[in-house]
């Protein structure tokens, strides 16, 4: 700023600010610029400048701390110099050709705006490094063909185990691995543009090569194709080694989930069914398991535990071909070695034992359609790897169950305790209650059962006790709870079951009394029931014990008319009416 606006107190104006009677040509040239542009004093006061000069005085003024020592060099001089400023850009730094040019007492800086030519030139000095390195690292071979669909370039590295030499002039039909299939040929005259083409090419072994390929058409200028140029990679290691890292993930991520099933549920069903479903599922194939359990007799043999993906062949007779099994100390051998095939006119099945310490304590199949594919190594692999798996999770769902027993059974008849019935019985009531289906307790109490203590002993009590928890597993559905709540005191309780078929039900256990005549005190003494029936109506409110007091009152009042019979129980309390 001069010493004249100083002491006015007025900033020197603008080339743009100046009136046309104040504009000299050199404010005129300033203002009318197409780039930015300055004029300034000896003393490097800036006597005019457009909107566009603003970065580039900053520039200029940080390089010298100010712009008096610039425009002391170019006027004291007198001459010209040229120099480049490159200044922040919205965008992109921004670089200028600038001109420094003495005017008489003044200095004009005239720029231009160069960012273009100067990217240009860089780009085109790294051009060709560039697109060698691209080609290098980004392909294995780079080609061209010509109008007549032959090779005119090949890299010099060949291609697929071929020297150059041997492919200029061969037509790409040369990778073919039947001789005329003219489809390998295809992405090396296309006439449009593609990316990452895959295709099984032959290489010069003969063994087969995946080659990823990118290209482009070439034209002339009358619109004629002459030609495509393009890169090729050979990819065929990377995908066997995704076809082998994806069966090895879907193989960890099969057997994770069994792991987490086996972890997570408590619930045999459930536990079977989460495997049998993710087997199946990743393998393609139906997935059949079969736990070991005892029959009631203590008898081991194979059960139902679990299918996903249509019903296994029953043609096959699962159980009775694996029976003998059972006797053996462990399985026939480890690993695939133990796993049968089997075959019958409705499918084909790949069957392993599972197994525990040596110990049988299931199987585990795959099975599909008669006509399906032989199996897969890897799907050998797989079941062998689910069916060690699985003897696990059946030797801990055994256990599960047998701490399940101790705590929910009672120890002599294996029925349901008092402790474990009332609370299923809790649960069955509250499904009733959203369901609107009644449900019925049968309590039933022995009849002449101390007679058996007294005149033959308790172990022969203990006998008789058994022979009827027998019995009134033989009269109940397998949803129905049996449970012996002490004594010679037991309850039934009957799902979805009205008072008609709770009286059926009560007629029946008396009707298998003849069951208990070879563990009755004697022919004078007979065991048998007394039983009384308490329906459940779930539109009235009814407690566990409410409903256990009824049923106990009814079956106490056989015992009084003389036994051997039934009573119904009064119904439940209505509910009490809503309050105003």
């Amino acid at each position: 700023m001069s010493a004249n606006a100083k002491e006015s107190g007025r900033v020197a104006p603008t080339a743009a600010e100046a009136t046309p009677a104040m504009a000299s040509p050199y404010d005129r040239l300033v203002a009318h610029w197409p780039g930015p542009a300055a004029r300034l004093a000896q003393n490097g006061a800036v006597l005019g400048a457009n909107a566009a000069a603003k970065a580039m005085l900053a520039e200029f003024a940080a390089r010298t701390g100010d712009l008096s020592a610039l425009a002391a060099e170019i006027s004291g001089g007198g001459a010209s110099r040229l120099d480049t400023v490159v200044v922040p850009g919205a965008a992109a730094p921004v670089t200028l050709d600038v001109s420094l040019v003495p005017a008489g007492d003044t200095v004009l800086i005239l720029a231009r705006d160069v960012s273009l030519a100067a990217n240009m030139r860089n780009a085109l000095a790294d051009s060709r490094k560039r697109y060698k390195d691209i080609v290098e690292i980004s392909s294995d071979f780079a080609w061209e063909t010509d109008a007549d669909g032959a090779f005119a370039f090949v890299s010099p590295q060949g291609a697929l185990g071929w020297r150059a030499d041997d492919l200029l002039g061969r037509k790409p039909t040369v990778f073919a691995h039947v001789e005329g299939d003219n489809s390998v040929a295809e992405p090396f005259l296309t006439q449009a543009p593609i990316e990452q083409t895959e295709i099984w090419l032959r290489r010069a072994d003969g063994s087969d090569a995946c080659v990823q390929i990118s290209a482009l058409p070439l034209f002339a200028p009358d619109g004629r194709w002459k030609g495509a140029r393009g890169l090729a990679r050979d990819v065929t290691e990377a995908r066997e080694r995704e076809a082998e890292l994806a069966e090895a993930r879907n193989r960890e991520r099969l057997i994770a989930h069994v792991v987490r099933a086996v972890r997570d549920e408590v619930e045999a069903k459930a536990l079977l069914t989460a495997a049998a479903t993710e087997t199946a599922r990743a393998l393609g194939a139906g997935c059949a398991i079969w736990r070991v359990v005892d029959d009631i007799d203590g008898v081991p043999q194979f059960v139902s535990g679990a299918q996903f993906g249509g019903k296994f062949p029953d043609d096959m007779d699962i159980e009775r071909r694996f029976a003998a099994k059972l006797r053996l100390d462990r399985p026939e051998a480890e690993g695939a070695d133990a796993l049968v095939e089997l075959r019958s006119q409705a499918g084909r099945a790949l069957v392993a034992p599972t197994a525990f310490r040596r110990r049988i304590n299931g199987l585990v199949a795959l099975f599909r359609d008669p006509f399906a594919d032989d199996w897969t190594e890897g799907e050998r692999d797989v079941l062998a790897e689910i069916a060690a798996q699985l003897g696990i999770a059946h030797a801990q769902l055994d256990h599960i169950e047998a701490l399940d027993r101790q705590a929910s059974t009672d120890a002599l008849t294996g029925l349901l305790n008092r402790r474990r019935f009332v609370s299923e019985l809790e649960a069955r009531i509250a499904a009733c209650k959203r369901s609107g289906e009644p449900g019925a307790l049968i309590y039933v109490d022995l009849d002449n059962f101390k007679a058996v203590n007294d005149i033959l002993g308790h172990q022969a009590g203990d006998m008789a006790l058994k022979q009827v928890a027998r019995t009134l597993r033989k009269a109940t559905r397998i949803n129905d709870l049996v449970a012996r709540l002490g004594g010679d005191e037991f309850a039934l309780w009957l799902d979805q079951t009205d008072l008609d078929g709770a009286v059926a039900k009560a007629k029946h256990i008396l009707d298998m009394r003849g069951e208990l005549l070879g563990v009755s005190a004697s022919p004078e003494k007979p065991l048998g029931f007394s039983a009384g029936v308490a329906l459940h109506d779930p539109a009235k409110p009814e407690t566990v014990d409410e409903l256990l007091v009824r049923g106990d009152g009814a079956m106490y009042e056989v015992k009084r008319k003389g036994k051997g019979t039934y009573a119904v129980a009064l119904d439940a309390a209505p509910a009490a009416p809503p309050k105003n």
